[in-house]
């Protein structure tokens, strides 16, 4: 079984938010965009821990975009629906009554909080709200704690302390694997047992400098509070009743030389994340429920990256559609960890992003993005953990390769003091090649609706075209890789499929700009020589090379410009690393403080910043 969708409307920052989730969800965001929100949202309908006084909401909760003073058919509302569910006996006989669609099965239950019934006039006060959870769409049809016990949702909070849970025998999930265990263990020899504890812990305690210590707190606190009130201590090692014996027991680590407490914070998060792993799967073979939906706020807590990508990776990993239905628990994440994003199954991304100007969150799914397998695959190899960061961006600019990615903030800068990239939310993306086509589909509007721009390369094949394909009127122009990919590629990913079939090449590339596609005249690092910057290449060459043959090549271009010969040019740049080369241009050009972008990057930068305003 899985949650399969999630509807808010009117709670705190969501307006009304209605997002697709796929087997698990990991949800994605910046600071202060609502996931602690979405997580509670959840909680009101699924955790049975709880109380009815919390899912009793305030008027604070209501968003605050509704104007005020609230109306009668003003209401907080939020549903669920649950897929996956047939083949298993108890959750159909559970979801059965509140179907919404019968083939495949789709069960929705929705929690309201809204004024009272019967009442006439505007409501005025909390008092005049009460909640309701119903199934279906049918209000009269009330869902109850049952639904909840046999599939709840249990939530690590980000500011746990697991170390403190494991400590405490009421809150420890080693509790009920231990209850579990001791069904099995024959009484008497539990018996047996405790009263050897009890003879080896009566030899030490009678020790004459331990009894003293012992006798010396028992007359300390007969003083205090006389014979009638004061506690009998003494030493032990734990209870020595057979039926307590084994609640003292705790788990130990380093081979059992030290306590849970010893432990590092993020050892004991991991502890803690097995134990309840086990006790999810042992609570459905007993029959206590059917499923769990595991809501782990900041799964990155106290956890180095290698621990991060190797624990969630196995908890987010794909399984087929008959696994999914068989696997008894669904997982639920929030989380700021590019390593965690690295991790996840695009089919499992939700984003959170905040409209400043409308105040309220809307939300992104990745579960139905059209792509071709290879693609999936190629874009869940490529976001690796530095480019985890784009879940996390206002706006993405994609670039071929390294030299754009590096030297692209400081082009910003020397372009527009303002636009810092990190303070707007920009990211830098390279694609590593030229097939822009799924990343735009990631970023567009059928995917996360994140504002992007493209920069990439004229690429001309040659300084004349001598093939009929290339050149097919015989007049001898220049033709481009580039301005093909832009038409064939790119702008098919942007526009529409009418607009794109009746439009000339020409056409399509008069309107690259205006959807964010910047094409600049031959290759980035020549258009960037290209802005004086002939001198700074030069001495960026001197500095990462020995090379006599290449520093007299960039010196003498630098002397005389036009002596550039761009196959030369570049060869030399690729020999030393494009990325290698663009950072020490940047450190250079950020020194000198001119603009020297390229027409096409300016452009860029500026549709960029507008975007963002």
């Amino acid at each position: 079984m899985r949650l399969s969708r999630v509807i808010i409307k009117n709670f705190r920052n969501f307006k009304s938010l209605d997002v697709r989730l796929g087997e698990h969800a990991v949800v994605l965001g910046e600071n202060k965009v609502g996931k602690t929100n979405f997580l509670f949202a959840l909680r009101l309908i699924l955790d049975p821990s709880l109380p009815d006084t919390m899912r009793k909401l305030r008027l604070d909760d209501f968003w605050d975009g509704l104007p005020r003073p609230l109306t009668l058919e003003d209401a907080i509302e939020v549903s669920v629906e649950f897929r996956g569910f047939e083949k298993n006996e108890n959750l159909l006989a559970v979801l059965a009554d509140h179907l919404v669609k019968p083939d495949p099965m789709v069960a929705r239950i929705t929690y309201r909080y809204q004024p009272v019934q019967g009442l006439e006039e505007a409501p005025r006060s909390e008092s005049d709200y009460e909640f309701v959870i119903f199934g279906g769409n049918r209000p009269d049809n009330t869902v109850g704690y049952d639904l909840r016990r046999w599939m709840p949702m249990d939530l690590f909070p980000a500011l746990r302390d697991a170390e403190a849970d494991l400590a405490r025998w009421a809150r420890s999930p080693l509790r009920p694997l231990l209850d579990r265990a001791a069904k099995s263990v024959a009484a008497a020899a539990l018996k047996t047992i405790a009263g050897e504890v009890h003879k080896t812990t009566s030899k030490i305690a009678k020790l004459p400098e331990l009894a003293s210590v012992v006798g010396a707190v028992n007359q300390q606190l007969t003083d205090m509070v006389g014979a009638v009130h004061a506690i009998e201590t003494a030493l032990g090692f734990a209870p020595t009743e057979a039926d307590r014996l084994l609640r003292a027991l705790q788990l130990m680590i380093d081979g059992g030389k030290r306590g849970v407490a010893e432990a590092s914070l993020g050892s004991a998060n991991v502890l803690y994340l097995a134990l309840k792993e086990l006790e999810h799967k042992y609570l459905v073979e007993e029959g206590e429920r059917q499923h769990t939906f595991l809501a782990i706020e900041e799964p990155e807590a106290h956890l180095h990256p290698h621990l991060q990508r190797l624990i969630y990776r196995n908890y987010l990993r794909m399984r087929d559609e008959a696994e999914v239905e068989l696997e008894p628990r669904s997982i639920l994440l929030t989380t700021h960890s590019p390593n965690v994003a690295s991790v996840t199954p695009l089919p499992n991304v939700v984003v959170l992003r905040c409209i400043r100007h409308e105040n309220h969150t809307v939300g992104r799914s990745l579960r139905g993005i059209k792509l071709e397998p290879s693609d999936l695959a190629d874009l869940e190899r490529y976001i690796d953990v530095t480019r985890g960061e784009i879940f996390f961006s206002k706006g993405v600019i994609l670039v071929e390769g390294d030299a754009e990615k590096f030297l692209l903030p400081t082009l910003a800068k020397l372009h527009d003091p303002d636009l810092d990239f990190d303070s707007f939310g920009i990211s830098v993306c390279s694609i590593g090649g030229t097939n822009f086509a799924p990343y735009i589909r990631l970023l567009g509007p059928t995917g996360l609706g994140i504002p992007f721009a493209v920069l990439t390369d004229y690429d001309p094949k040659g300084e004349t075209a001598s093939q009929e394909d290339d050149d097919p009127d015989g007049e001898g122009v220049t033709s481009s890789y580039g301005e093909n990919r832009v038409i064939n590629q790119i702008m098919k990913e942007v526009m529409t499929e009418e607009k794109w079939d009746e439009l000339d090449g020409d056409d399509i590339l008069a309107q690259a700009e205006g959807h964010g596609v910047f094409l600049n005249t031959f290759t980035f690092e020549v258009d960037l020589l290209r802005e004086s910057t002939e001198d700074q290449f030069s001495a960026a060459i001197k500095q990462l090379t020995g090379n006599k043959k290449m520093r007299a090549r960039f010196a003498k271009v630098a002397v005389d410009p036009d002596e550039l010969d761009p196959a030369v040019f570049l060869k030399d740049i690729e020999s030393l690393g494009k990325g290698r080369v663009a950072q020490r241009l940047a450190s250079l050009l950020l020194a000198e403080g001119n603009d020297v972008s390229p027409p096409y990057i300016r452009s860029a930068l500026d549709y960029m910043k507008a975007k963002l305003a």
